[in-house]
């Protein structure tokens, strides 16, 4: 089941960027192909365009249209003048070939550049075929190779050559075996996802660097019979099955070196007979030499951690060698085999900073990012150097555990604290206030900070409680956001609004009895200059007490003085509060 899930595209081979189309790049001439965008020429078919650019003198862009294309195979020349092939997108323009018995190529791409499209290998392919040759300097980008029903196929053939953002889908269970990519050497692969029997197959005297892989294989993730390779931050997935995440190995009897150095590598899954990583040099006719350097790392899943193996007949003029270095990496010492026999030598040679503990993957299934309380967190090799980016291309090397120092994880990602904080406003203003200075207090997540603003101004860090600056009359907005001890900020930050009036209210008597009261009740109508105001009143020496417009007032007979002043919402009084004197006299009887 859980392999099933693994080719339907599970979490277990996370997302690359999208392979999608870019703007045409400045050229002297463009050649379109069922597109209308931009061109200098205008042709019937792919074949007629690539026939365009070799007849010409000056650098090419052959611009293809969304659609199947089905007229080649196609060749790509760029050692006389630069020729780029690009599509509409991955999944819209899509070259394919009939199916044939005989071996053959889909795309060969020879010093030229190739980018965002897609190949279709038919699911008949068979004996060698392959989807697209990159040689002499060429680079593809953006490009996806579907071969899944495909046997013995190879979904890209390398020399001397880039392969950037692109995926490569081929059946991991195919009898007989799939490569992803066969490489002759000096080869530059990165960020590319690849699901086949054999991921990346190396056989060369020279050098292959490979960053941020994600690869599905059965045989083997990355195998090299000859030749040097350099890998960091890669994942290896060996699903339910009885593969090698790295293997050094020749069987035939050849003598070039096989070198593996693989930082930040995780090798996960494994079934019956699998091998996390493999140094072979027991050919029996050949002096043979096989090493892996393996840092930074995490085996979990294989039944095997790391196996080495050296011998040869004895006629080969001298020992044939076969060595794991092993430092800062997480594996199983006890699950190691060695196995040295006659006329051969080594072994598996541990460095510091090696555990054996449960990684803590956020997801043991899907998901190998570590978790946070990951005891690989900050695991790694604590000296200077190394790949700047994890497999998902964020820093490296970050401090994880909070203690001050940053240090590398071990494994193909680092773990980064990506969830902001939550920033809480204790106490604050609001409405109207009569402080032009006026304190906030709030708080977060232990350890975060805070930065503050107000209005306009740009956030400055801050501590609770905060008070600002002086502030004018009229409506302000206070911000808060907290950072995490990870540098995230709330991306939803605190705030409140309020309003600064130190201002005092005016208030003006309406409506006012007669100078000379004979009423039983004097009645008086009184406003303010502010709607939202509130009134207090009083008569001669009495204290001001609230009261409501109109009022009506009952006294004694003789002379009295009726105060009435406004506060507003701010709690700003009138300081020069309305005044009317009168004299109540006493109601004649009838």
């Amino acid at each position: 089941m859980r392999r099933a899930m693994l080719l339907a595209g599970a979490l277990v081979l996370p997302a690359l960027p999208a392979l999608v189309a870019a703007p045409a790049y400045a050229v002297d001439n463009v050649i379109c192909v069922n597109t209308a965008v931009g061109c200098d020429q205008t042709v019937a078919s792919i074949p007629a365009a690539i026939d365009a650019a070799d007849n010409n003198a000056v650098p090419d862009t052959i611009k293809v249209g969304p659609g199947t294309y089905t007229d080649g195979p196609y060749t790509l020349d760029g050692s006389v003048q630069p020729v780029t092939l690009e599509g509409a997108g991955a999944g819209q323009t899509v070259l394919a070939l009939p199916a044939d018995p005989d071996p053959q190529q889909t795309l060969g791409v020879n010093g030229a550049t190739v980018r965002h499209l897609s190949i279709s290998m038919t699911p008949t392919q068979s004996s060698n075929d392959r989807g697209m040759a990159l040689y002499n300097g060429a680079s593809a980008d953006h490009v996806e190779v579907d071969g899944l029903g495909s046997t013995n196929t190879q979904g890209v053939t390398m020399i001397d050559s880039a392969l950037t953002d692109s995926e490569i889908l081929l059946d991991p269970g195919a009898t007989p075996s799939t490569r992803g990519i066969f490489s002759e050497g000096d080869n530059t692969i990165a960020d590319v996802r690849i699901s086949a029997n054999t991921g990346i197959a190396v056989s060369s005297a020279a050098t292959d660097t490979i960053s941020r892989v994600v690869i599905r294989a059965d045989d083997a993730g990355i195998s090299v019979d000859g030749g040097t390779v350099e890998v960091d931050n890669a994942l290896i997935d060996l699903g339910d099955d009885s593969g090698t995440g790295l293997a050094a190995a020749n069987f035939n009897p050849g003598t070039t070196p096989e070198t593996i150095e693989a930082d930040h590598v995780t090798i996960v899954g494994g079934g019956t007979g699998s091998t996390g990583a493999s140094a072979y040099a027991a050919t029996p006719t050949a002096k043979q030499t096989a090493q892996i350097v393996l840092t930074n790392s995490i085996i979990s899943g294989p039944v095997t951690s790391l196996a080495v193996q050296a011998s040869n007949d004895g006629a080969q003029g001298g020992n044939s060698s076969a060595q794991i270095l092993v430092a800062y990496t997480d594996y199983d010492p006890a699950a190691t085999q060695v196995t040295i026999g006659a006329n051969g030598v080594g072994d598996v040679f541990n460095g510091p900073g090696n555990l054996d503990v449960v990684p803590g993957f956020l997801d043991p299934d899907d998901d190998y990012r570590l978790a946070p309380t990951s005891p690989l967190v900050d695991a790694g090799n604590p000296a200077a150097g190394g790949p700047a980016l994890d497999l998902d291309r964020t820093p490296r090397v970050v401090d994880g555990d909070l203690d001050l120092t940053a240090v590398r994880d071990m494994g193909a990602y680092e773990w980064h604290d990506s969830t902001p904080p939550d920033t809480t406003l204790v106490s604050a203003p609001s409405g109207a206030i009569r402080d032009t200075t006026p304190t906030f207090a709030f708080g977060s997540e232990t350890g975060a900070v805070f930065e503050c603003k107000v209005d306009a101004a740009a956030y400055a860090p801050c501590t609770s409680p905060f008070t600002s600056p002086a502030l004018g009359q009229g409506g302000h907005v206070f911000m808060v956001r907290a950072v995490d001890a990870y540098s995230n900020a709330d991306a939803t930050p605190a705030q409140r609004s309020f309003t600064v009036d130190t201002v005092s209210p005016t208030t003006r008597l309406v409506r006012k009895p007669g100078k000379v009261v004979s009423a039983p009740k004097a009645k008086f109508t009184f406003s303010a200059n502010e709607g939202a105001a509130t009134f207090q009143c009083r008569v001669d020496g009495k204290k001001y007490k609230p009261c409501l417009s109109p009022t009506k007032l009952k006294v004694k007979p003789g002379k009295h003085t009726f105060y009435v002043r406004a506060v507003d919402a701010a709690g700003n009084v009138d300081a020069t509060p309305a005044t009317y004197r009168f004299t109540k006299v006493r109601t004649p009887k009838g």
